[in-house]
This record gives structure tokens, sequence and C-alpha cells, in this order.
């Protein structure tokens, strides 16, 4: 049977692409924010920096969260993430993450993951869990807080589930930590890999310059051909040195729902003076795929696109 939906995965994938080539543009990624509230204030963090500045409600209630998902499910997208905030604080009465994640698996999504701080207790029933590691001991409770560290390596260490990736926020506070933090995820048997990203900015004063950022990713594929587990392609890593991605990036590959339930293509970013100095690797990793590169659809599909059942 899992090879029977590995295909039927397979072929919906091939026909969104193809499809996407003859101008139906449809989402493939929902990824949903389904609340602001988080157990930590980060020293990166633009949610807990501008609080006073963010739509209410804080959190999306969950009969809402069924209507956008079945909404996007409808017009395409097949797999679902859910963010904050920390997302693994989300409660509506008796409902939990737990129940967001099975609602999603009975709408029809191919493939669910979340991302954490991993300060609770890591929830096994996603197919893919991205985890917050900014760094060795000393400089991830820096920037997240004191004890954030344990309490993540502790947590996975509780944990069998197989797709767990680490996710490193680079900025100056853990500038020159890339390779001990990359070393750090190679030797944990939780982790299968890590993803890298640059800072958007707000906050601007811990952002990197291009020269830092040049630096960083001279080291990045570096590291690659060492043979450590960093998940950005090749190309990807090289596109991060473009900072004002706007005019490349394919925003209608992914959508996004805020907890008010306001809706954006690509990013909540778009149009901003965030968006001139974009940091993420997904967007590179979306253009990618959608220019038809083998090593971006192999590479993410392995690890994102497809169920671990």
């Amino acid at each position: 049977m899992s090879d029977l939906i590995s295909v039927g995965q397979l072929g919906y994938y091939a026909r969104w692409f193809f499809k996407s080539k003859v101008g139906m543009k449809r989402p493939l990624v929902n990824t949903m924010i389904i609340n602001f509230n988080c157990n930590l204030r980060c020293k990166h963090c633009s949610i807990s920096g501008n609080a006073d500045k963010l739509p209410n409600p804080f959190q999306i209630d969950f009969e809402n969260a069924i209507r956008e998902m079945k909404e996007y499910y409808n017009k395409g997208a097949r797999i679902l993430f859910f963010e904050g905030g920390e997302p693994t604080l989300w409660k509506d009465g008796d409902k939990n993450l737990r129940n967001l994640i099975q609602a999603g698996k009975e709408t029809g999504y191919f493939v669910i993951g979340y991302t954490t701080n991993g300060t609770n207790p890591i929830i096994e029933d996603s197919d893919v869990i991205s985890v917050s590691l900014d760094g060795p001991k000393e400089t991830h409770d820096l920037i997240r807080g004191e004890g954030t560290y344990d309490k993540l390596m502790a947590n996975l260490a509780k944990t069998t589930h197989p797709n767990i990736f680490a996710n490193l926020t680079i900025m100056k506070p853990n500038l020159g930590k890339l390779r001990e933090t990359v070393e750090l995820a190679a030797k944990n048997d939780r982790i299968r890999g890590i993803m890298l990203n640059f800072i958007t900015p707000p906050p601007y004063d811990i952002a990197l310059t291009l020269d830092e950022k040049k630096q960083v990713i001279a080291l990045a594929l570096q590291l690659k051909k060492e043979g450590y587990p960093i998940l950005n392609t090749t190309k990807a890593l090289k596109d991060m040195l473009i900072e004002d991605f706007g005019g490349l990036c394919q925003d209608w590959v992914s959508a996004f729902v805020l907890p008010d339930r306001s809706h954006y293509g690509g990013c909540p970013m778009k149009g901003t003076e965030s968006c001139k100095k974009c940091g993420f690797d997904a967007v590179r990793e979306y253009r990618l795929i959608v220019k038809g590169s083998p090593s971006a659809i192999t590479q993410m599909s392995r690890r994102f696109a497809y169920s671990k059942k």
C-alpha cells in the first residue's frame, strides 16, 4: 500500500508541475500560522518584537482552521505546515495540535509538518518536524533563553520520529558557529539534516551584511562537499546571496494563512522592506522546483513531499 500511495503522490506532483508550465498555477503548500503565542522571546523573532502590530485574534479556532485546510486543499495544496508562534501551544477547548494534524490527514494532505522551538514534547503524529537549533548550547541559549538547549535535546532524546530536521537561522549572535552547529546536528541520531536560513529582518541590528553572508555560504558549500547533512540544495545556497528575491519568488507555490484568516501568496512579508532582505531558503527551493531543477526536485521531495507511511 505504501508503494501505491507513493506512486499516487508522485503522479499528482508530476501533473501539478506540468500544469504550472501551461499557466495553471495552483498552490502546492499550505502554510498555516495557527497562533502568535510563544513561550520564548528569541532575539531574532519579528513576532515577539511587534506584538502590538499583529492582527487579532492571536490564534485561529479549530473550525476555521478546518475551513482553511479544505479551501486550499481544493485549490491544489497537498503539503500542509503549521507554524506560529509556537504551534505546540495551540489549543481550542479540548483540541490541540494533534487534532489539527489529524484533520489535515482526513482532508487528504499527503504530508503534514510543523515547526517548533523544541522546548515542549515532540508531537509525533506529523510526517515531518522542524526544530530550531541556533548553535551549540551557549549560543542557542543566548538567542532563545537559558535552558532552551537542554530542553530541546531532552525532548529529541525521547522521540523516535524518523523525519526531524534542524532549522538554523544565521545572524550576528551565531556568526562563526556554523561548522560547530552542523557537526552537532550530524552527530545527533534524532536529527536527519539541517536547513540553513538567514534572518529576515526585523530586527535589522543582528542581520548579516552581504559580505558576511558570502563567507557563510562559502563555508556551507564546503561543508556539503565534506558530506555534512545540509539540506539546502547547492544552487539554493548560492541564490541566498540574492537578497531582494521579490522578482524571482514563485509566490503562488505556497499559500500563507494567518490566525485572523488573512491570506498571502508566498509570504506575509511580500512587498515590504523585509522582502528586500529575504533570508528564507524555501523560496529559493520553490523557484528551482518550478524551473525543473533535478536536484531541487529530488532532494526536497525526498524530505518534504512524501508521507512517512
